[in-house]
């Protein structure tokens, strides 16, 4: 069995919250975190928001010229949503402030610079190591549940 080869960096983007970059095999992902303090939705007042947003660089792929990167975009961008609202994907009630009050909210944008195949799997992974270590720095004892 072989391997298609991985790399990831993180840290990649200085102005951003949190960011990475995955390698893996011909696929090419770019993912970058923003932060803003928002209020909860009133039907889950214990839990942060995250919001995606997937660019197809007409440069991945032929495919992806004209409306074809967009469209595929919109559908990633759907998909992680729809996958990340489940607590086994990503704990939200971790981007809680203060319930019903202030939470987290993490606009996380993803640029597809080459497209080698496993899009969604790739695009998956970067943004959960995106996620996850930024999640880790809102955690902080000394940071969580105090008033802002």
């Amino acid at each position: 069995m072989e391997y298609r080869p991985m790399e990831l960096e993180t840290n990649v983007v200085s102005h951003a919250s949190g960011s990475a970059r995955l390698r893996l095999a011909n696929t090419d992902i770019l993912v970058g975190v923003k932060t803003e303090i928002d209020v909860p939705f009133p039907d889950r007042p214990n839990k942060g928001k995250l919001e995606f947003f997937v660019d197809c660089s007409a440069n991945a792929t032929p495919s992806f010229e004209g409306r074809g990167g967009e469209e595929l975009g919109t559908e990633i961008s759907s998909d992680l949503s729809r996958a990340y609202q489940s607590s086994l994907a990503f704990d939200l009630t971790s981007l809680c402030i203060l319930p019903a009050q202030q939470c987290w909210k993490l606009y996380i944008d993803i640029l597809i610079l080459e497209c080698g195949g496993n899009l969604f799997g790739s695009v998956s992974l970067a943004s959960d190591r995106t996620s996850v270590r930024y999640k880790t720095c809102l955690t902080d004892p000394g940071v969580r549940g105090e008033p802002l």
